[in-house]
């Protein structure tokens, strides 16, 4: 762990001068997605807590917070990872990020998405071996989905199934922090697997021409966006509708059915994009919510 903690920081020193200069700050700054920072550490946090339920122990503050602040740099260096190795294309499609424009150099994007990878793993040895496997498990997905030569994000639906393993993998750490992985809920696997493999599809709504330049196929860019748009609420609703069936709460029900519709009309509705974007995410994670209220309260499991 000491070792590793060296290496991150050799290469933080290295990339920090560079890094705060402040066109350079900005565009990194500008990269960080805070809806989606949040999913990914509800489920860090979402597992950490189902660990303490199914297995009978208080929840650690201590391990809770390094699951979950592992989960957020994971996250954004998986991030910072996709958009290097879109770089090209995003420069000839229009689309600004500091690594389609140059300002920051190959050799020092590639060392920053490292070091931060590499610092989430540092912070999850914190919360033991098993959880550091499925975070690192995370980022062997994400490297899969990003880059050459496999760059699944170009085949769908392999891309989203891809997106849901990353989310499980992200849980399943967090749930190891507290419990034995071999207590992990065979009904939350497939609620998971399920629904977000259906679902994950909804966040490529806003960008169907870039991804048609970049050769990426969604369920957008195959249908088109009207059609698609029909098909991704008619699978926003099936999953939601699904999810107290799986878990086998059915007063579950009178949050899902409601929430599913309202996530549906606001997929099919022509309005602002990003902001449609934004509250179809906040919806889910206050479902997500939800349920994780519901497991600390031993209602679930």
């Amino acid at each position: 762990m000491l070792a590793l903690t060296i290496f991150s920081f050799r290469f933080s020193g290295r990339l920090l001068p560079p890094l705060l200069a402040p066109r350079r700050l900005l565009g990194i700054l500008k990269l960080l997605r805070p809806l989606r920072l949040l999913h990914y550490a509800g489920f860090a946090a979402g597992g950490a807590v189902m660990g303490a339920a199914v297995g009978e122990v208080p929840l650690d503050p201590y391990l809770l917070f390094y699951v979950t602040v592992s989960a957020l740099v994971a996250f954004q260096g998986a991030v910072f990872l996709n958009d290097i190795f879109d770089a090209e294309i995003d420069r000839l499609a229009g689309k600004k990020t500091p690594f389609s424009r140059g300002l920051l150099g190959r050799r020092g994007s590639y060392a920053l998405a490292a070091s931060i990878s590499i610092f989430s793993l540092i912070l999850v040895l914190r919360c033991g071996l098993a959880s550091f496997i499925f975070l690192l498990a995370a980022h062997v997905i994400s490297l899969a989905y990003s880059t050459s030569p496999v760059r699944a994000k170009r085949i769908y639906p392999l891309n989203v199934f891809l997106l849901a393993l990353a989310g499980l993998a992200v849980m399943v750490s967090g749930f190891a922090s507290h419990a034995s992985v071999r207590l992990f809920p065979l009904r939350m696997l497939i609620l998971v697997v399920v629904t977000l493999t259906a679902t994950f599809g909804t966040k490529d709504m806003t960008d169907v021409e870039v991804d048609r330049r970049r050769g990426i196929r969604t369920l957008f860019t195959l249908l088109g966006l009207g059609k698609g748009r029909w098909v991704n609420a008619g699978l926003v609703i099936v999953s939601y509708l699904l999810t107290p069936l799986i878990l086998d709460y059915l007063r579950l029900y009178w949050a899902a059915a409601p929430l599913g519709v309202l996530t549906a009309a606001l997929i099919v509705m022509r309005g602002r994009k990003k902001l449609t974007q934004a509250l179809i995410l906040t919806i889910y994670i206050l479902f997500g919510l939800l349920i994780l209220g519901l497991i600390a309260a031993v209602e679930i499991f």
